[in-house]
């Protein structure tokens, strides 16, 4: 039989708000799916190991290592570092928008200048 601990259902509530917030992000137009997609993946993992305490054991089997614990480990840096490559990519992305922007503005500004001189 499965024991439940409070850690389960903290990871069952965090799942479900990153569901929550990653379908409500792309619902308001503000996101791209893509974040919806690493809200998916990180909420229903941690649905599923909410529910499943035990997935991990198998994990380990699989990845061939001892500890349960290991497996965690291996799977939450894994986590990490998609999110963290996501979250890079977009930083760089959103640096080069606003590149672009002060670009502009500064061309319709020196333009606007230029009509109140004549």
């Amino acid at each position: 039989m499965v024991e439940y601990t409070l850690v389960n259902l903290i990871a069952l509530v965090v799942g479900i708000a990153f569901l929550v917030n990653g379908y409500m992000l792309v619902k308001q137009g503000r996101e791209a799916i893509a974040l919806f997609v690493v809200s998916l993946a990180i909420g229903g993992g941690l649905i599923v190991v909410a529910v499943f305490p035990d997935i991990f054991q198998v994990v380990a089997t699989v990845l061939g290592l001892e500890l349960k614990a290991r497996a965690i480990l291996v799977i939450s840096n894994l986590t990490l570092f998609v999110v963290a490559t996501y979250l890079f990519n977009r930083i760089g992305k959103l640096y080069d928008r606003l590149s672009r922007l002060n670009e502009e503005v500064s061309l319709l500004r020196s333009e606007v200048e230029e009509l109140r001189d004549e």
